[in-house]
């Protein structure tokens, strides 16, 4: 072909040497005879991937192919002269001017433009899988990347023994017609299909003496077609291995499947390591691509957490991340952030030789959608109400009607899990469990709300998980479903009707979220509740939520507020005639009026509180209340009338191997240990204080109440480095739940262990701020410590003399709670 020759004259003549007519030829190549005669008569150049599947059809070497696609595309000198010579018209063919051809390809796999990040361990997972299995398939939602991981492990393989016949990708994404799936393996492997003739027979007579490697890249919608070419060559080609990208798998005999998981991701956390961030490989691909769009990008420790957030909200999903990067030349990260609730608009802009679906976030997930018959985008839809994940049992309350049917729900919910838009888990220890990608769930929600059966879906899920509390309070059960409680409680919140449903969810997860530390939530689900409009309407249940608001705002230290809503709680209880809730009243009013510092009614209330328990009540019911009287014995230094009642309360908490109540129980010795000056007992108390709370985990405050115990006790033994460094523990600890309290008694401690440090100007500030606030708190101050800080401070004062004593202590009176806390934890 002269270098003058246009592509139409070469396509013609090409197309004739193969003996196919232009049907024949566009039905191969995935395109309309029309679109073959406009090529041929040079009215229109082809597109690039209809010239990507001319060069596989009419066998154009893949050396040659980048030349011969800029020819077809319109460059008339960028034909090679291998090109020319293979035109059936030309007098000499290349091969007859050279002694040896040169040795055929072993690939045709497309040289990567970017960089692999990660992904080791799966990488020899699937080595390891077609070293057993001749099919393996590699499922997973859209944008995980289950091209650029199966094309990295074929790119591995090119070079080794286990396949001297090659690696052949075969790309079925540009494939619409089913039948086309056998000839464009055909012709990719250079297997000239003639009218009448079988491709799949002609493939395998071909294949089966050889060892290759097929990657078929991109089946799920062509799923049919693909399993059953598969099935037939690996019958009849022993030496055949295929390796499959697919959303859903081929499930025919053999087949082992790989579900590619999302990158791995930061957990949520408040301060984000910019050193930490190497170790996500989410993170890592943001960074490179990040920096590629805008040169000079790098993590730094003030937008560290904002990259954090992206990878995760984005659930690891690499397109999404690349997508989310290339914004970076026109957006901060913190911008991105914040527009990540609208994903699907700002995703946009992929690579313009991308194929289309992975363009855009929104693109990428209808091509899934829409692949799926209407029961399963009807279920996906109602589904999206889920937060958190979903159970079974919950699924068909939550989705089924007159529409879908519950017993329908398994076999649609088994698809989705399939084709990879759901996934399912099997935690330890519990039933299987089933969740989406965020950012499918959103997609879905989306679809579900615009047509108007978002809040049916989402009154059925409230319904559900109302129902669930009056029957299964399990902390397991609060843990795994809270955030579908959540969800229920906004619903219940947003109607006139559902008064009762709020405050009923809002008291019974109270106490999940008080144990588990998030008190502000717990607060502010429980005002809302209570602000309902027919809250009125049913006063038990306010008065649970009162009751349950009061301790929550006991803890936080608003210790007016709190005494209100137990008030409240109890002239309710009191006008419906229940009995049986005063004692908990009255051990919480004990607990308040503790915490004042109001000994003499704490005691009162807590007799009373005992008089009225049951013979039948719990036996915790009865050591807290003995543990809690106890303490305020010790309050009093009162050592002979604490000691037998913290027994007591100790003996029951044993028989009942309650480790949360032991711990308290020995907390409080410990308090009765250091008024009675044995330190060194009180020391083992607190530790093994410590260890029963280690074992129910981080719940209550009974972690940072024995930390705070041991580093008085340390104080008490002069023992400044452990005194500093357990006070600071039970600080951050009780900063983190709300208590400022606690905080306050830290702060004291704290100051005390500068005094021991030589650091008295320190101690009186510290002093200072910590009196200062417990005042305005109108707190106690901690138990048993008062011998050892007058010690401590007077010391102080004789070093720095009274003025500079009361001068700092002047500073530190001025200061806020958050600028003590600060002060304290200063180079720890």
């Amino acid at each position: 072909m002269s270098a003058e020759r246009s592509f139409g004259d070469w396509l013609r003549q090409h197309r004739r040497a193969l003996d196919l007519t232009q049907e024949e030829l566009a039905r191969q190549v995935g395109c309309s005879a029309i679109t073959l005669r406009k090529l041929e008569a040079e009215e229109r150049r082809p597109s690039k991937q209809i010239a990507e599947r001319l060069a596989e059809v009419l066998q154009v070497p893949p050396a040659e192919r980048a030349d011969f696609l800029r020819f077809a595309r319109g460059d008339p000198f960028a034909a090679p002269a291998t090109i020319a010579a293979a035109d059936p018209a030309a007098a000499v063919p290349a091969a007859a001017v050279t002694s040896a051809p040169p040795p055929a390809p072993q690939h045709n796999l497309p040289l990567q433009l970017t960089s692999f990040i990660g992904r080791e361990k799966e990488i020899e997972a699937i080595r390891h899988l077609l070293a057993t299995a001749r099919l393996v398939t590699l499922t997973g939602a859209g944008g995980s990347g289950k091209t650029r991981l199966a094309l990295q492990v074929a790119a591995a393989l090119t070079d080794e023994s286990a396949y001297p016949d090659g690696v052949w990708l075969i790309e079925l994404a540009p494939l619409a017609d089913p039948a086309l799936v056998p000839h464009t393996v055909a012709a990719v492997l250079g297997v000239r299909v003639l009218p009448g003739q079988s491709p799949a027979e002609l493939l395998i007579s071909r294949l089966r003496p050889k060892r290759l490697l097929l990657l078929l890249d991109n089946c799920e919608h062509l799923i049919q077609a693909s399993a059953e070419l598969a099935q037939a060559l690996l019958q009849a080609c022993p030496h055949l291995n295929i390796l499959a990208t697919s959303r859903e798998s081929m499930n025919i005999p053999g087949e082992a499947t790989f579900v590619v998981p999302t990158l791995s991701v930061p957990a949520a956390q408040p301060n984000v390591l910019v050193e930490a961030l190497a170790g996500y490989e989410a993170a890592r691909l943001f960074v490179e691509r990040a920096a590629a769009a805008l040169p000079g990008f790098v993590v730094t420790p003030d937008n560290a957490a904002a990259v954090a957030q992206i990878c995760r909200q984005l659930d690891g999903i690499p397109l999404a991340i690349e997508l989310a990067a290339a914004r970076m030349k026109v957006l901060s990260v913190e911008q991105i952030v914040a527009r990540l609730d609208d994903r699907f608009s700002l995703l946009t802009g992929g690579s313009r030789t991308a194929r289309p679906r992975q363009q855009t976030l929104q693109a990428l997930i209808d091509w899934s959608y829409e692949l799926l018959p209407v029961s399963e985008r009807l279920l996906l839809q109602r589904l999206s109400v889920f937060k958190g994940g979903w159970n079974l049992e919950a699924a068909a309350a939550v989705c089924s009607d007159d529409v879908l049917r519950a017993s329908q729900v398994l076999d649609r919910l088994e698809q989705l899990v399939n084709k990879s838009l759901v996934v399912a888990e099997r935690p330890l220890g519990y039933e299987t469990r089933y969740r989406m990608l965020e950012t499918i769930r959103l997609y879905a929600y989306k679809i579900l709300e615009a047509g108007g059966q978002a809040r049916a879906a989402q009154a059925r899920q409230a319904a559900h998980f109302g129902a669930i509390t009056e029957s299964d309070l399990s902390d397991r059960t609060l843990a795994l479903e809270q955030d579908n409680f959540r969800a229920a409680l906004d619903w219940a919140q947003s109607n006139p009707a559902d008064a009762d449903l709020g405050l009923r969810l809002a008291h019974d997860m109270s106490f999940f979220w008080w144990a588990d530390g998030h008190w502000i939530e717990a607060q502010r689900r429980l005002e809302t509740a209570l602000a309902h409009p027919g809250a009125a309407n049913y006063p038990l249940s306010a008065a649970k939520a009162h009751m349950a608001l009061g301790n929550i705002l006991h803890n936080l230290s608003d210790y007016t507020a709190a005494q209100a809503h137990l008030l409240e709680s109890q002239r309710l209880f009191q006008s419906l005639q229940i009995a049986s809730d005063e004692p908990r009243i009255l051990f919480w009013l004990g607990i308040l009026a503790r915490e004042r510092g109001d000994a003499p009614t704490a005691r009162r209330l807590f007799e009373q509180c005992l008089a009225g328990l049951a013979p039948a009540a719990p036996s915790g019911a009865r050591s807290s209340t003995l543990n809690s009287l106890g303490e305020v014995a010790v309050m009093q230094e009162d050592a002979a009338m604490a000691a037998p009642l913290l027994a007591e309360a100790l003996r029951l908490s044993r028989e009942a191997d309650d480790a949360n109540d032991i711990g308290w129980t020995l907390n409080h010795l410990g308090h009765l240990a250091q008024l009675q000056g044995d330190y060194g007992l009180a020391r083992r108390l607190h530790a093994e204080s410590l260890m029963n709370f280690q074992k129910v985990g981080p719940r209550f405050t009974g972690l940072a109440w024995a930390q705070e115990g041991l580093g008085e006790t340390a104080l008490a033994q002069n023992d400044c480095e452990h005194a500093a460094a357990h006070l600071r523990a039970s600080l951050v600890a009780f900063r983190e739940l709300g208590d400022r309290a606690k905080m306050c008694w830290c702060l004291a401690g704290l100051a005390g262990a500068a005094a021991l440090d030589e650091e008295p100007e320190r101690a009186a500030r510290l002093w200072g701020a910590a009196e200062s606030l417990r005042k305005a708190i109108g707190s106690r101050p901690a138990p048993a410590a008062r011998a050892t800080r007058e010690r401590l401070m007077a010391a102080a004062r004789d070093e720095l003399g009274d003025a500079a004593f009361d001068a700092a202590w002047a500073e530190g009176q001025a200061l806020t709670l958050e600028q003590a806390v600060a002060e304290a934890l200063m180079n720890s």
